[in-house]
């Protein structure tokens, strides 16, 4: 696909949102992505996500995605759904926001919620995650605007400073809900922030795309645990063992703040 937006880096100035992020484990940014450039990809995305959902069960549509597979790959994404996902916007926001000097793409999920889809369960995104690190962060963007009603995010606040916990454990912090978003707004959270969604109470399909990143350096951990942890040792980390460095093929270095231009080192097949 030719003729769309180029996603670049924008030089981001994020001291105060890091600070935000490390405080509450979560943090809101308005506009990261023009209404323009979201409408320019949406197509791709949605056609992409819409056809790899036929592949999920009825439960897992209801929910969005699938907490066992990873249904979603930069292996056989087109390139419009690539450029997206491995876009510098993403890359620099994720890096200037954990703080460190680069930032590698870990695995994307489709998460469109079906009108009447249930809630989406606590949970921790690094339970899922086999890697030695802390430093990993999902973006959240929404491809559409998202009201209340549509099963927006809820985050335990601080909860990310505790490393892993079972879900009731939420029900000890303080709960914050993002509300409304507009598409292309960018909802961010700490690999160990206890978050959920609500129920879609809506009749019109919530359509959100979720990118995971992990600063560059870390290492592959064990694949023991939930079935996620061991299907992304067989996709995203084909050919690693635990104690490699993370740093296949599917894991490319999507920003870099000083060194080799980013999208150079490990580019998407």
């Amino acid at each position: 696909m030719t003729g769309l937006p180029k996603l670049d880096a924008k030089q981001l100035q994020a001291e105060a949102e890091a600070e935000a992020l490390r405080a509450a484990g979560h943090v809101l940014l308005r506009g990261v992505f023009s209404p323009e450039e979201i409408a320019a990809y949406r197509p791709a995305l949605r056609d992409y996500i819409l056809d790899k959902r036929e592949q999920l069960t009825t439960a897992e549509r209801n929910l969005g995605a699938s907490p066992e597979n990873t249904t979603f790959s930069l292996g056989d994404a087109p390139s419009a759904v690539a450029d997206f996902v491995t876009s510098p916007r993403l890359g620099e926001v994720a890096a200037r926001l954990l703080g460190v000097e680069a930032v590698r793409i870990l695995h994307f999920c489709g998460f469109f919620k079906p009108g009447g889809g249930p809630p989406t369960p606590w949970h921790q995104d690094l339970s899922f995650i086999p890697l030695d690190s802390d430093r990993a962060l999902s973006a959240w963007i929404p491809l559409m605007d998202v009201s209340p009603a549509m099963g927006g995010l809820v985050f335990a606040e601080g909860s990310h400073q505790q490393g892993h916990q079972e879900p009731a454990a939420a029900a000890r912090f303080r709960l914050a809900r993002n509300g409304a978003m507009k598409a292309g707004d960018l909802s961010l959270h700490m690999g160990w922030t206890l978050h959920a969604a609500g129920k879609n109470a809506s009749t019109v399909m919530r359509e959100a795309i979720a990118v995971c990143f992990y600063a560059d350096g870390a290492r592959v951990a064990s694949e023991e645990g939930l079935p996620f942890r061991r299907s992304l040792m067989t996709s995203y980390f084909a050919g690693l063992r635990p104690g490699d460095v993370a740093a296949g093929p599917l894991n490319p270095v999507v920003f870099r703040r000083s060194g080799p231009p980013a999208g150079t080192e490990g580019a998407h097949p």
